[in-house]
């Protein structure tokens, strides 16, 4: 048998131990393959927007830089043209040359000879008027402070005709006044629609709907940017010095008394519970609400239609404490108490 027989021989001896796996790897003789389920995936509204807007959109044309740089050559060539031709018509009267201090020699000629003082102011007038007109052009293009604000508030509009992002927050304690101002101001200007939920036992559910891009900038204000337990605020070092007092105004006598500062909980916490879609927005507005117990509280929410908003903090909260945490045995934060 020559080499190239035996090879041959080999190689047809590999593809049938080859197909042989194949075969007795298959899924006809798993006997759990009847039992997995294998679900068609569902697209959202969004996803659909999105597909009918890219099918519809006219195909864009990218220029490289080479090209970019030519067209723009091009386009300023053009536009001098025009204006030379104009300027040969008599119908817009030519330029003056473009004077500076050290080309103003060569271009006046004798006229910068005879008398350098006057051509040097008049060099600094045509330098002087130049600036100005460019300063001028800036404050021309200068937006005003209800211009800024609109492009600020057209940078920060999401879309949620379609789809709707949704975060819930469990927080121990909202007293005190730093963090209610916090939660609420970064709603308003994120365009945050929910609200805060807090139970006389002392938790505290945040809801909040809106875009993608302002739910994922509230989140990180609520994980990361916010100080919930004070830090790097100025607080008492000594605990027998007496409490911090700040000034309050009574009126019209002009009065002020003193009234004790409200301090941080240095056992405050934040966590997110629960991140997704919603089909539409439940909460008109960004609100705080107060319930007495834990079934007021869900009622509250079922009102809304998102009475499973309550459940899952609720079933955080038993994974964080755990039952039988009160002093009778039975959970405090249950659902219908």
């Amino acid at each position: 048998m020559t080499p190239i027989q035996k090879f041959q021989s080999q190689q047809e001896q590999h593809n049938q131990l080859l197909q042989k796996c194949y075969n007795t790897a298959s899924l006809t003789h798993s006997k759990s393959h009847a039992l997995v389920q294998h679900p068609i995936p569902i697209i959202t509204p969004a996803q659909k927007a999105a597909q009918e807007a890219l099918k519809n959109k006219p195909p864009t044309l990218h220029l490289t830089k080479a090209e970019q740089k030519r067209h723009r050559k091009l386009r300023r060539a053009e536009r001098l043209r025009e204006q030379q031709d104009l300027q040969a018509a008599g119908l817009i009267p030519p330029p003056e040359p473009r004077l500076t201090l050290s080309n103003y020699m060569k271009v006046l000629g004798d006229q910068a000879v005879l008398d350098p003082s006057k051509m040097e102011a008049r060099v600094m007038e045509q330098i002087q008027a130049r600036k100005l007109k460019h300063e001028q052009m800036n404050a021309d293009r200068k937006l005003t402070k209800e211009e800024k604000a609109a492009k600020h508030a057209r940078k920060l509009q999401e879309d949620t005709s379609q789809s709707v992002c949704v975060a819930l927050f469990w927080v121990r304690d909202m007293g005190h006044p730093y963090h209610r101002a916090k939660v609420d101001l970064n709603a308003q200007q994120n365009s945050i629609t929910g609200g805060v939920l807090e139970c006389e036992t002392g938790e505290v559910l945040v809801v909040a709907e809106g875009g993608e891009k302002a739910i994922k900038r509230y989140t990180r204000l609520m994980t990361v940017r916010m100080k919930w337990k004070g830090e790097d605020f100025y607080e008492e070092e000594e605990e027998e010095e007496e409490e911090e007092m700040m000034e309050e105004d009574n009126g019209e006598d002009g009065t002020t008394t003193k009234v004790p500062r409200k301090k941080f909980n240095p056992n405050n916490e934040c966590e997110l519970i629960w991140t997704g879609m919603a089909v539409k927005r439940a909460f008109h507005s960004f609100m705080f609400q107060t319930a007495a117990n834990s079934t007021t509280a869900r009622k509250i929410l079922e009102a809304k239609g998102v009475a499973h908003y309550w459940d899952l903090a609720v079933g955080h909260y038993e994974k964080k404490v755990g039952l039988g945490d009160s002093e009778d045995g039975t959970l405090r934060f249950r659902l219908g108490d």
